[in-house]
């Protein structure tokens, strides 16, 4: 089971204060991306918080539990989840890699790609399996025409 520790809202919020302190603390000095550019960080961060926010709206319009290690209650397949499997996931991802571009130092761009790397890799394969668990074919349908992140 999941520790519940580690839940992903936790790990986003980790990789931020990453980014954050990284830059603070005079860890990333280069700078990749200058001003005005760096601005458009905030275009990927609304992005992210939008996505994200459309998809836990759908999860308690469809009645399911939005913790990854209780068992789904129901696929949810309208949305947002028509074009991604994990648009909270994709959501969080955006959120922090708008704000290392906002940054814009090379330092900045290993925390979203961390978060990117445990979700691709810890949670994402964890949840899936409850899926298949619970819904059977149906989730294997919706796997297959339905990719992980775009």
């Amino acid at each position: 089971m999941m520790r519940k520790i580690f839940l992903p809202p936790i790990i986003f919020v980790l990789c931020l204060i990453g980014i954050w302190a990284s830059n603070h603390y005079g860890l990333a000095t280069h700078i990749w991306l200058p001003a005005p550019l760096h601005y458009a960080g905030w275009l990927f961060i609304l992005a992210g918080l939008g996505l994200a926010t459309w998809a836990r709206y759908l999860f308690l319009r469809h009645q399911t539990n939005i913790l990854p290690y209780k068992k789904p209650d129901h696929m949810v397949q309208d949305g947002p989840f028509r074009y991604t499997r994990n648009p909270m996931y994709l959501g969080m991802f955006l959120v922090a890699f708008g704000m290392a571009i906002l940054y814009g130092t090379t330092f900045s761009i290993i925390f979203p790609l961390i978060f990117f790397l445990i979700a691709n890799r810890w949670y994402i394969p964890f949840e899936e399996a409850h899926m298949e668990d619970a819904f059977g074919e149906e989730f294997h349908l919706y796997k297959s025409k339905v990719r992980r992140w775009f």
